[in-house]
């Protein structure tokens, strides 16, 4: 079956899933141990998810399990069950529950020398019977606008009940009599998080029942399938099926922090709040599109309402079709493992090794598609997995090397370079000539971007390129023998004191009519330490400005290097997201830039005054202006004086609708005719 890796076609209905919610009873001295925070706080967070989904309007909502934190069986398991029901009556749109371990029972560990206290809390068929009189069926399916959606119950796989050959039949039968329609499944736990071998574990499914699972999923060319109970966010493509772990509207597993290299803070990462919330997912014509909403663990009281919506702008993903913007080098390992310390099931007794996925979701929650990484991430089978299933749904990889690679980097180039949009050359203008036959048996049908390397330049990378307005430089390069067969673009710098904007221009100018394209990447990396407010300024406007120039100028290719920051070693950064992955001011300009401007525009003018830099565009929807205030000056002043336009002004940093420009890059948008 072709895979449903490109979305396409207008998009016919939208649905929301949360997961983990567990509502607890009101008495609870502490969910699982743990803090009286996450009681006190449960209910009000998913009262507000729910209220923030009513906005949204879904077709429909599912949560995918540990709806309630009590067991069946014990006292507060009623208690907490009606709890959960006196929130989630509040929505709007049906709601369909798939059973998680806590309001179903424990999944089994077959073959297992188990204590009796752990036996006690697998599930069985007196928790289901439980679980089935306080919420739903513990399988079903349903559907929607020509679509399949199935829900299984994820604890019985394993189990030897009788209700799990009954679930099997009828879920192979379902499938195999809707054979070639869209279908989404729905289970309270992933197949797995990061490798379809990867070791049994507490948070996937064991096997045999793994297998059986992907098999099926596989043969059945399942569109898409989600699970919860970890608490965090994760994605894989297992086939042509796009597997999602949603995050907690509750908490954090915090165990699973130790996917990052700083200490976690926030209660041992329990309370990083800015990864709570839950899913939409967009069904197109062709494909889907699923969008983590943060919730950042903000609460509602009862009988409160939200606050008025000031957030104007649409959402945006980094697989979107037609998606167009800024491009990111990932100078830090982007998808490397860790191994998580669970104290659950049988975890103290292996190693549980798993992939950090969240710097994929604040790429997509970006939108940023095009990915700039050495080449030694191709070489790296691991990554190279990554790099081959994220090219397949529409990521572009842009691999760089210094010179020619050599021995096994060099066959990984042969083998593996169809993964690649391009590969970038970093070199001395004055080797190139030397370069071009290795080059020219090496590329095969990767365009070839050549860096010319400046050792003398005060930068990070010491290959920023080319400056913009080298147009003999590019001439010359060209003209050596064979190079036109060989090269495909150019590489060029823009240095911290110039700007994004006017260097693009240039460097297209620099190009034009020889054949070649222009690549700019701009530098944020500085060797002496800032002032830190200052710092945040001046990225904060620069980041806006590059964004804004990659929208003017669909030709180009522009790549940020703030990805990450750098807050040790010899340079210094600010960065998109923090040292957890969280967004930072940085991210939200690109994510919000991207959604105002994603049709794109084009600049007319750059006026430079006393208060603010302001770029003038034209567009698809009217006139727009990008003010960037200036450092230091903080009186804030209305958008129309600074732009002279009238319309919406969105402060960039939050999306929001504001009238006056303080301390940040804002757009202000024309209103239509």
């Amino acid at each position: 079956m072709q895979a449903r890796s490109d979305v396409a076609g207008e998009r016919l209905f939208t649905f929301a899933i949360i997961a983990d919610t567990h509502v607890t009873e009101e008495e609870a001295a502490a969910i699982g141990g743990y803090d009286i925070d996450t009681v006190r706080l449960g209910a009000g967070r998913s009262r507000y998810v729910v209220h923030e989904i009513n906005r949204l309007k879904p077709d429909f909502v599912i949560h995918l399990g540990d709806i309630t934190h009590p067991e069946p069986g014990t006292p507060a398991y009623e208690d907490s069950a009606n709890r959960f029901h006196r929130v989630h009556d509040e929505l709007d749109c049906p709601l369909y529950l798939v059973p998680g371990n806590h309001d179903i029972g424990e999944k089994a560990f077959p073959g297992e020398p188990l204590p009796d206290q752990h036996a006690q809390h697998t599930v069985n068929e007196a928790m289901i019977a439980e679980y089935e009189k306080h919420f739903q069926a513990q399988y079903f399916s349903f559907e929607h606008e020509d679509c399949l959606f199935i829900a299984i119950n994820g604890m019985i796989v394993n189990s030897a009940l009788a209700c799990e050959a009954e679930q099997r039949a009828w879920l192979e039968g379902l499938l195999e009599a809707n054979r070639g329609r869209r279908i989404f499944v729905f289970s309270h736990y992933p197949a797995y998080l990061s490798d379809p071998a990867e070791t049994e574990h507490y948070d996937a499914t064991d096997e045999p029942g793994r297998s059986w699972l992907v098999c099926l999923l596989d043969r059945y060319g399942v569109e898409a399938f989600f699970s919860g109970h970890v608490h965090n966010f994760f994605f894989n493509r297992c086939g042509d099926t796009h597997c999602y772990v949603l995050p907690s509207t509750c908490f954090l597993r915090h165990d699973y922090h130790e996917l990052f290299k700083v200490a976690p803070g926030m209660k041992q990462g329990r309370h990083d709040t800015a990864k709570l919330g839950y899913g939409l997912v967009e069904v197109h014509a062709s494909g889907h599109l699923h969008h983590t909403i943060r919730s950042h663990g903000r609460t509602l009281e009862p009988d409160a309402e939200l606050p008025p919506a000031t957030h104007v702008l649409p959402r945006v993903h980094g697989l979107a079709p037609d998606r167009r913007g800024v491009g990111l080098y990932l100078r830090q390992p982007w998808c490397d493992s860790a191994d998580i310390p669970t104290p659950w099931g049988l975890d103290a007794f292996r190693r549980k090794r798993i992939r950090n996925d969240y710097p994929l979701l604040a790429l997509w929650e970006m939108g940023v598609r095009d990915l700039r990484v050495p080449l030694d991430d191709l070489a790296d089978p691991a990554t190279r997995s990554r790099m081959v299933d994220l090219a397949s749904l529409g990521h572009r990889f842009t691999a760089y090397s210094y010179g020619l690679p050599k021995g096994a980097a060099r066959q990984v180039l042969v083998d593996h370079g169809a993964v690649l949009a391009a590969w970038e050359v970093i070199a001395p203008s004055t080797s190139l000539a030397g370069l071009l036959p290795g080059l020219a048996e090496l590329r095969g049908e990767t365009p070839v971007l050549f860096n010319a390397s400046r050792v003398f330049a005060e930068s990070f990378s010491s290959s920023h390129g080319l400056q913009a307005e080298e147009r003999g430089a590019v001439e010359a390069l060209l003209a050596l023998d064979g190079a036109r067969n060989v090269i495909d673009g150019m590489v060029f710098g823009a240095a911290r004191d110039e700007s994004p904007a006017r260097v693009v221009e240039v460097a297209r100018r620099s190009v034009e009519g020889l054949g070649v394209t222009a690549t700019v990447h701009v530098q944020f990396a500085h060797r002496k330490l800032l002032d830190e407010a200052e710092t945040a300024w001046t990225d904060a406007n620069r980041v806006a400005e590059a964004v804004v120039a990659a929208l003017a100028h669909d030709d180009v290719t522009m790549m940020l290097d703030n990805f990450t920051g750098i807050d040790r070693g010899y340079y210094f950064s600010g960065g998109l997201v923090d040292r957890v992955y969280n967004p930072l001011d940085g991210a939200r300009i690109v994510r919000h830039l991207h959604a105002a401007l994603g049709e794109g525009c084009a600049i007319t003018a750059i006026q430079d005054g006393a208060a603010a830099r302001v770029i003038m565009m034209a567009g698809s929807s009217g006139e727009a202006a990008l003010v960037l205030p200036a450092a230091g000056h903080e009186r804030a002043m209305a958008a129309e004086d600074l732009s002279g336009l009238r319309g919406r002004c969105i402060d960039l940093r939050s999306g929001d609708e504001t009238s006056e420009v303080a301390a940040g890059p804002a757009l202000v948008l024309t209103e239509p005719d």
